[in-house]
């Protein structure tokens, strides 16, 4: 990902995105997703998930392009995002126990009380009936995805599939979990353990 050679005047810039100029957006991209990259690197820790969410990132600024006009420090307001994006991207790739943890029992000055504990644990039951249920490959890409912490590539070399095979199976199989678990502990239990794990 390398910036352009072009010329650069950003409040110009911005209002001519913010009026739908593709050509302006994509000077844009270059100028900004060769500075953001490596800082989003740095945090996700593979290629892949960092281009993947730079281009969250500039996907989101194109959708509120209107917006831009009124947005003081742009660069801070593209890096606060590329920061946010990183976070959550490593939110959703978390391992089930991590996730729990931080749910329930990694919150500065909170002692898990004896119902939320019981919660974890009714929760680790719903989770392992639904894993226990998917097909075959499809399993074993959950549970060396988010039990073993492999990343896509990884299991891709290690099953002979493809990356977006990987990726698909992946999100198929953590659709079917949060239903499951939505059937058996309802919607909040649901949303709070998916938090936007099955959109990217």
């Amino acid at each position: 990902m390398l910036p352009g050679t072009f010329s650069y005047d950003e409040e110009k810039l911005v209002i001519q995105i913010s009026e739908g100029d593709e050509e302006a957006f994509t000077r844009l991209f270059y100028h900004y997703g060769a500075i953001i990259h490596p800082i989003v690197l740095k945090i996700v820790k593979e290629e892949a998930a960092a281009e993947d969410v730079v281009a969250e990132v500039f996907l989101k600024l194109w959708i509120n392009r209107k917006g831009l006009t009124a947005v003081s420090n742009l660069s801070g307001y593209i890096y606060r995002m590329a920061t946010n994006f990183s976070i959550n991207h490593l939110k959703r790739n978390k391992t089930e126990a991590h996730v729990l943890q931080d749910m329930y029992l990694d919150v500065p000055g909170h002692d898990a009380t004896a119902d939320e504990q019981l919660t974890v644990q009714e929760l680790r039951k719903s989770i392992h009936k639904a894993v226990d249920g998917l097909p075959g490959q499809r399993r074993r890409i959950y549970e060396l995805s988010r039990e073993k912490g492999l990343s896509r590539k990884e299991i891709a070399d290690l099953l002979q599939i493809s990356e977006n095979t990987v990726k698909n199976q992946l999100r198929i199989a953590l659709r079917h979990i949060q239903e499951s678990i939505l059937k058996d502990q309802g919607t909040l239990i649901a949303g709070i353990f998916f938090i936007e794990i099955i959109t990217h």
